[in-house]
């Protein structure tokens, strides 16, 4: 669904989601999706700030990174800005001081231009002059059963903020046949599909199974996309350097992360960084479920899921 251009205030309330062993989701719904409670992070009440995200003024020159949660926005983020700079220096923010839905949107609209900004919200809820200016946009898509397995690990690590204590199993279920915040991957994936059919915003879509296989290809692509020089030893130097250990000492030794308080001792938003790692575990049926699910949803999608 793309933004209509209007102005009006989302539609925001409180529901509580419980799994199947009973155990208390709390979200909020914002426009008919459910989301993670902001209000802590950005000062403000949900009703002010998904109304200043619509609001939002954009740039002529802005980029906005869109993907599901646990699909790689950190590490998309890193190589585009060391595309923009030209050189494999660590920015010392982390991507949430320019992320809509956790960011304070005052200090957004005070980042010095280019801005990289980057979000996990649907289509529905973002800028209206994304739209109008035809701002670009980089999306990037991770097959469903890794997504909800470092998923689960993201809530996991930070329960003391989200309060929920179920366990993979209760997590598993919850994402194939209720909600979780951001919605399901299927239905998120399936608004970006339809959106993309019919947006005029330029766009550079890739899977972060693709990265995986061919990230020097991708880095170039992403230079191409954005009009950047980028010479092969520059995109072989940033590959390197965007590797999942140079990045996870990065965020432990050089980043100004804000965000470190609210994760449990010893852990960070990089767990793993690896395709595959669903084998380790779901269980056999629950790998199938997601089978059946993804073959159900996506019956009429054109999206092909990898899982290597």
């Amino acid at each position: 669904m793309e933004n209509d251009g209007k102005n009006e205030s989302s539609t925001i309330k409180e529901v509580v989601i419980k799994d199947k062993s009973g155990n208390d989701f709390k979200m909020i719904e914002v426009d008919g999706v459910n989301l993670m409670p902001v209000e802590k992070l950005v000062g403000t009440t949900p009703e002010v700030h998904f109304k200043r995200i619509k609001d939002l003024k954009m740039r002529d020159d802005d980029v906005m990174i869109c993907a599901y949660l646990k699909a790689g926005t950190h590490w998309i983020w890193e190589v585009t800005q060391m595309l923009r700079t030209q050189s494999t220096e660590y920015n010392k923010q982390i991507k949430e001081k320019q992320m809509l839905e956790f960011g304070k949107l005052d200090e957004i609209d005070q980042e010095p231009s280019p801005r990289l900004l980057n979000s996990h919200l649907w289509p529905r809820h973002l800028p209206t002059e994304m739209f109008s200016k035809k701002t670009k946009i980089i999306y990037l898509l991770r097959n469903p059963k890794d997504t909800i397995v470092s998923y689960f690990f993201h809530v996991n690590g930070i329960d003391v903020a989200l309060k929920y204590y179920g366990n993979m199993r209760d997590f598993v279920d919850m994402s194939l046949y209720k909600t979780i915040p951001f919605g399901t991957w299927y239905d998120y994936v399936l608004e970006w599909e339809k959106f993309f059919e019919t947006t005029e915003n330029p766009f550079y879509q890739f899977t972060y199974e693709d990265m995986h296989e061919n990230p020097i290809e991708h880095v170039k692509g992403l230079a191409k996309f954005l009009d950047l020089p980028a010479s092969d030893e520059l995109c072989k130097a940033i590959v390197e350097a965007c590797s999942f250990k140079k990045l996870k000492k990065a965020n432990e030794e050089i980043k100004d992360d804000f965000f470190k308080d609210e994760w449990k001792e010893g852990l960070s938003v990089y767990r793993k960084g690896k395709v595959g790692d669903w084998k380790n575990w779901l269980t056999v049926a629950e790998s199938e479920s997601f089978d059946k699910v993804t073959e159900e949803k996506l019956k009429n999608s054109k999206l092909k899921v990898k899982y290597a």
